[in-house]
């Protein structure tokens, strides 16, 4: 695990920090919907899994914007080089699992990793906690809603770890879209990191390879 620890005295966002690291309720979450019409009409067709697909979208996205990998211990804030992902997979008609997945910002190797990673995940009967430590994204598909809005149980003021929940794609004026929700603590994240995370997203699901040897 690569982090580095950062001087809380030189913070830029310092006050905010401080200001909402006293709140009994201090996260926030927003939700909008991100442009997946390349990943539906022309990547799926081509073989490629929209799940893998969007995941890896938005796990990339996220390690591009610094504060969501930021986290607090105590007094001590952090900022891992890389967060990874653990998704829950269906293991059952109404039960799920744990999958851990490490991010690699290479897509044909995350894919390959993603597929094996969730077969393993598959085989468990039953919901146990399979990560430790902070450098994590937490992630969930609400495939049969295409929600506005959402917001996901914490471990308490103390929890820093965002939460991405994406849902149901649904073709909207000749486009696809999907609903994607982050949560986050507002200590280390305002609303402009998030713009920017939405904005990488939809760059990542626009600019998505086709697999090798298919023509565009």
């Amino acid at each position: 695990m690569s982090e580095r620890i950062l001087d809380l005295a030189s913070l830029p966002r310092r006050g905010q920090y401080e200001f909402f690291r006293g709140l009994a309720q201090p996260h926030f979450s927003l939700c909008a919907t991100v442009d997946a019409t390349r990943l539906i009409e022309v990547l799926k067709p081509a073989g490629v899994s929209p799940f893998h697909a969007a995941l890896w979208c938005l796990l990339d996205a996220a390690n591009a914007v610094p504060e969501l990998r930021t986290r607090f211990r105590g007094d001590v804030v952090v900022e891992h080089e890389a967060v990874h992902a653990s998704v829950t997979v269906p293991i059952g008609p109404e039960a799920f699992a744990f999958c851990s997945i490490r991010h690699d910002p290479n897509w044909a190797s995350f894919d390959a990793a993603c597929a094996a990673a969730i077969e393993a995940a598959r085989r468990q009967d039953a919901l146990e906690e399979n990560t430790s430590g902070d450098e994590w994204i937490y992630l969930s598909c609400l495939p049969w809603v295409h929600f506005s809005a959402m917001t996901n149980p914490t471990g308490g003021p103390e929890d820093c770890v965002p939460r991405v929940t994406w849902g149901r794609f649904e073709q909207r004026e000749g486009r696809w879209e999907i609903p994607v929700a982050v949560q986050v603590h507002h200590a280390l994240v305002d609303g402009v990191h998030l713009g920017r995370f939405y904005e990488g997203v939809e760059q990542r699901l626009a600019e998505l390879p086709l697999p090798e040897g298919d023509p565009e």
